[in-house]
């Protein structure tokens, strides 16, 4: 996932790494790959919430994820009705626009080191298959031990990317499947709360990563939002939705958004993933201007032989009056 890393779990040999958003899944099965990842990120000046959900596909291999969190993290259960939600809220506006033609046709078509500090282990909690382990403190070498000692197996380029979090006093969260035995489609979202000073998405495991890298972000804020770390140049953000929004029905949205009723959307490609040196970090945008894209709906209507003077009126989709006896022919394209 975009926030962490996936590794094997209690695997033998490791392999590879099969690329994803956060790093590289790495497991005993070498076609294990993440097929898709979400989150929803909100900040009310002083909590951070974080509801990501990952899409997998492995068979006959543990996978498991760390997710560095500036502070540590709650973790529990999310609802998958809140995304689904969200992809409600954004949404294509459609709208309707009418096309008038005389006589004629219609027209075209449109278209291993020495012993370390140890974590301190803050709190487990099972979550359906998934088991989340909150860790606080140590050092990189007490942080491999322990997690060789638990079954996680990291290549060394990947472990190397939590030192910087180790140094600046994050804590972690270590996600591992199981009961699992194979899986090919998205699990069940993950919630995790923390205190944080900014509204942050980690990013740097992602650095590990051999292959290019995209990441879909949902932003509740009281305003659009962008990003404003040093990292944005090499990368193409899209702005897919921008407006304020109605409040949301789903409990867990509900306490993510806290009151903050502008929803941003972005989509996010990194094509080296070397180039990344940063979190992401979110600020307001430039401008507050709405984005949402829109289906329009073409509705023809063709009047044959209507001579000067008469008069035709549609509303809607609907012919309600044509004074005189002129033939009306109505065609609608999308």
């Amino acid at each position: 996932m975009t926030a962490g890393v996936l590794l094997a779990a209690g695997s033998g040999a490791v392999l590879p790494a099969n690329a994803c958003a956060c790093g590289g899944v790495v497991s005993g099965d070498s076609s294990a790959r993440v097929n898709s990842e979400s989150a929803v990120l909100g900040w009310d000046g002083r909590r951070e919430t974080v509801l990501m959900r990952l899409g997998m596909q492995f068979a006959g291999a543990d996978a498991a994820l760390i997710v560095p969190t500036p502070t540590p993290a709650t973790v529990s259960a999310g609802n998958p009705d809140s995304l689904r939600e969200l992809s409600r809220m954004t949404a294509p506006e459609r709208v309707t626009e009418y096309d008038w033609f005389g006589s004629g046709s219609l027209g075209g078509d449109t278209s291993g080191a020495a012993p370390g500090s140890g974590p301190d282990v803050l709190g487990r909690v099972q979550l359906g298959p998934l088991e989340a382990t909150t860790l606080r403190g140590g050092d990189l070498a007490g942080i491999r031990e322990w997690l060789d000692t638990n079954g996680y197996q990291l290549r060394p380029e990947v472990s190397a990317t939590l030192d910087p979090y180790l140094r600046e006093g994050w804590s972690f969260v270590a996600m591992r499947l199981t009961s699992a035995k194979s899986l090919s489609g998205a699990l069940d979202p993950v919630l995790l709360t923390f205190d944080s000073d900014r509204l942050v998405y980690p990013m740097r495991m992602s650095a590990a990563a051999t292959t290019p890298q995209s990441v879909h972000l949902y932003i509740f804020s009281d305003h659009r939002v962008a990003r404003v770390d040093p990292d944005t140049k090499p990368h193409t953000i899209t702005t897919e939705f921008a407006s304020p929004v109605g409040e949301p029905s789903d409990p867990d949205l509900k306490a993510l958004a806290a009151g903050n009723n502008y929803l941003t959307e972005l989509s996010i490609y990194i094509p080296d993933p070397a180039t990344i040196t940063s979190d992401f970090i979110f600020g307001p945008a430039a401008e507050n201007v709405p984005v949402r894209d829109r289906i329009v709906s073409k509705e023809y209507v063709e009047i044959l032989g209507l001579p000067a003077g008469y008069v035709l009126i549609v509303t809607g989709l609907s012919v309600i009056g044509v004074i005189a006896s002129a033939v009306l022919r109505r065609r609608s394209a999308r």
